[in-house]
């Protein structure tokens, strides 16, 4: 009876042991993939950023132009 309690436990001692090894290494990909994904999400929207930034600066320049011209023709008739 000793043994057969023994070896019972024994055996419960390694299951458990082995299935917290295949959690650990679940979570371990898991991780990783999430940090590849919030790397490529990263990457993205700092891509849509600087699109972002560099249309908002675009704009700004154009408007200068625009009124550098006008302001230029006012003062200027053409030599």
């Amino acid at each position: 009876m000793k043994i057969l309690t023994f070896a019972s436990v024994f055996v419960l001692c390694v299951v458990a042991q082995a299935s917290q090894a295949q959690d650990r290494s679940a979570k371990v990909d898991q991780a990783s993939r999430l940090s590849q994904t919030s790397t490529t999400n990263i990457s993205q929207n700092s891509a849509a950023m600087a699109d972002a930034a560099r249309e908002k600066a675009e704009a700004l320049e154009r408007t200068r132009d625009r009124r550098l011209k006008r302001t230029t023709r006012s003062i200027c008739s053409g030599c």
